[in-house]
């Protein structure tokens, strides 16, 4: 079984870099050589953030979920395919009002804020009442909750 030492590490990424990431399909110079925690042995070279991922991944189904090993791409494939057809209820969830609201507040700029308000349907009264950040918070969770029935 062949050993990669530290000092030969660059040379094997860089003669076995893809083209892109077989995990996350993007293109990057950002490469790490992948290893099996369980088992030692190289798996490939993935970019550093498809590594961090299956890491994280690997160890919360082995920890938190006891499960084994062998089973993971099967559970993977099975989370794969709830995603792909679970669809949506249009019932929102009381915690992705709260994410939803907390992406308004943090992702978007004032102007950006106000013109999603607008488009979501508040009056130009409504936002115009709105002097800071907060306030136009309140508002779009008001909207969305109104939204959906609530």
């Amino acid at each position: 079984m062949p050993y990669l030492p530290q000092n030969k590490i660059k040379e094997y990424r860089e003669a076995n870099k893809p083209n892109c990431c077989p995990i996350l399909s993007t293109k990057t110079d950002d490469w790490v050589v992948d290893h099996d925690h369980q088992t030692g042995m190289v798996r490939g070279v993935i970019s550093r953030q498809a590594n961090s991922l299956l890491g994280k991944v690997e160890n919360f189904y082995l920890g938190m979920c006891k499960g084994d090993k062998e089973f993971l791409p099967v559970t993977l494939e099975a989370m794969s395919a709830y995603l792909e057809n679970c669809g949506e209820s249009n019932i929102l969830h009381y915690v992705g009002l709260n994410q939803l609201t907390k992406r308004f507040k943090n992702r978007l700029t004032s102007a950006e804020q106000v013109a999603t308000l607008l488009d979501m349907g508040a009056s130009k009264d409504q936002v115009n009442s709105c002097s800071n950040s907060k306030q136009r918070c309140d508002l779009f969770r008001n909207i969305t909750k109104i939204k959906y029935g609530k």
